[in-house]
């Protein structure tokens, strides 16, 4: 039985829905994507050198130095671990997934995380930096050869028609996001180094992601659901695949 579930799609595909909706199973935890306390997703904090001298809340930490969280006045020091080079956000994360495991692998109880599986690692290898694909798979390989203890499933919500869903999704959230996001996307190295900008290539590299993040599920060791999400429908398909699963494993 998974002990992680680990919800997966492009922005705005329903995922924070979706898995605010499977945490409703009694032992089921979820954690956002900016959660503080969140196992392995590390929102606005920065990584300190252990020699560096900083103020903050230290909220983890290895052999190399410590993550910290400020508070709005606190004078800020280190990087935040999503601008950090590609290869060592790879290594600092690794740390996080592995000491997660050896947590709770002996623990009841479920977890539910979104983004932290596959939407971080594209966003900052691909969008981002625009490492080579090889580097970003490798990092989630290895992600999920460590969580095999906890028998983890994937489920992704897979977007058909992103060019409507994403304008759908675009009209609805405040300014301040529509600006952000497409900012973002559109100002980064995998744009930047293709060509794209504006509303239109914001839509086309959320396509070239999915496209790679599929091709990636495809492959990796781990039980994976593809649901599709354009009309909202997939909790329900989720609860009915459980239903039959259930009921199979009853006849047997």
């Amino acid at each position: 039985m998974s002990k992680l579930w680990l919800i997966e799609g492009l922005p705005g595909s329903g995922k924070t829905t979706f898995a605010e909706t499977l945490a409703t199973t009694p032992g089921y935890t979820f954690y956002s994507e900016i959660d503080a306390s969140h196992p392995v997703d590390v929102h606005d904090v920065y990584w300190v050198e252990a020699d560096g001298m900083t103020e903050g809340e230290v909220i983890d930490q290895d052999g190399n130095g410590r993550f910290i969280r400020y508070r709005p006045n606190e004078r800020r020091s280190g990087v935040d671990v999503y601008e950090l080079p590609f290869d060592i956000h790879v290594e600092l994360m690794i740390g996080r997934w592995r000491r997660f495991v050896e947590r709770v692998k002996g623990e009841d109880g479920t977890y539910v995380f979104e983004c932290a599986f596959l939407q971080n690692p594209f966003t900052i290898g691909m969008v981002a930096q625009d490492v080579p694909n090889e580097q970003i798979e490798a990092y989630i390989e290895t992600v999920a050869d460590l969580l095999a203890p906890l028998d983890p499933t994937v489920v992704y919500l897979e977007t058909v028609d992103v060019p409507t869903v994403f304008r759908d999704v675009y009209a609805e959230r405040p300014t301040e996001w529509q600006r952000g996001f497409v900012e973002y996307y559109t100002t980064r190295a995998y744009a930047q180094a293709n060509g794209l900008d504006g509303i239109e290539g914001t839509i086309q590299l959320l396509k070239d992601r999915q496209r790679r993040e599929l091709s990636l599920l495809e492959r990796l060791p781990v039980r994976t659901i593809r649901l599709v999400n354009d009309e909202r429908g997939a909790f329900e398909a989720l609860d009915a695949l459980r239903s039959r699963e259930e009921a199979d494993h009853a006849d047997t």
